[in-house]
């Protein structure tokens, strides 16, 4: 099979909770130079008359802020528990879906990549997604004491930023991530600032220094902004 957004799209439907476990898989590519509302359009179009399966949802992202060896403009995610992710997979979507994704290729320049992954927590979360969205990419030496210092910190977390973590299980770089974490909020301002709660908060500042000492070795391996396009 090709490796084009093409085949990954048509493939969509193989097998890969959502409470604190989630299934997710993302596809990205770059967009034709005018061909944003193009894409989101069809999507809309689509989704509007075929919504995603119960426990799934979908998300269209532009890859706003972003490293040259992640320069692709727009993500498109399935999310969803174990269960309902399996079933979308093994179902090809019939001919309304191999329509829709031979209508979005016409506006697609390349295909990037794509991954699997898990999804362990999600703090905060808000009924709505979160409109403007960081993405760490970290190599976590010690898993364990990863996941125990960032259940730690929770308490210190603003309520406003809605921040999910978890692992990639397939399409990794080879620049050697392990686990992401995604931290949402409502404007740019409020991106441009992240750790700013911390400021002249002394109990935030201890437990941010705890969560460091006791982490098990993190390194950052990249990060970016993402804009959320629409979700269905």
């Amino acid at each position: 099979m090709k490796h084009s957004l093409f085949s990954a799209l048509l493939c969509l439907f193989v097998h890969t909770g959502w409470a604190q476990s989630a299934i997710w898989t993302s596809y990205n590519f770059t967009v034709k130079t005018g061909s944003d509302a193009a894409v989101l359009q069809l999507a809309n179009d689509y989704f509007e008359e075929h919504p995603t399966a119960d426990g799934v949802s979908a998300y269209l992202y532009e890859n706003h802020f972003r490293d040259k060896n992640n320069d692709y403009s727009h993500s498109f995610i399935w999310a969803g528990t174990l269960e309902a992710m399996g079933d979308q997979y093994a179902s090809d979507g019939g001919d309304a879906w191999q329509l829709f994704v031979t209508q979005l290729g016409q506006h697609i320049d390349n295909f990037h990549s794509a991954g699997m992954g898990n999804r362990v927590a999600s703090i905060n979360e808000k009924d709505t997604p979160s409109p403007i969205q960081m993405y760490f990419f970290l190599d976590v030496a010690n898993a364990k004491k990863f996941k125990a210092a960032f259940d730690a910190y929770v308490p210190y977390r603003p309520k406003n930023h809605h921040v999910m973590m978890g692992g990639f299980n397939a399409g990794r770089s080879p620049d050697g991530e392990s686990h992401w974490v995604v931290v949402g909020v409502n404007s740019f301002k409020e991106a441009m600032d992240l750790a700013g709660y911390r400021t002249g908060n002394a109990k935030a500042e201890k437990a941010w220094d705890t969560y460091i000492a006791n982490n098990g070795g993190v390194e950052v391996v990249r990060t970016g902004l993402r804009i959320l396009l629409g979700s269905w």
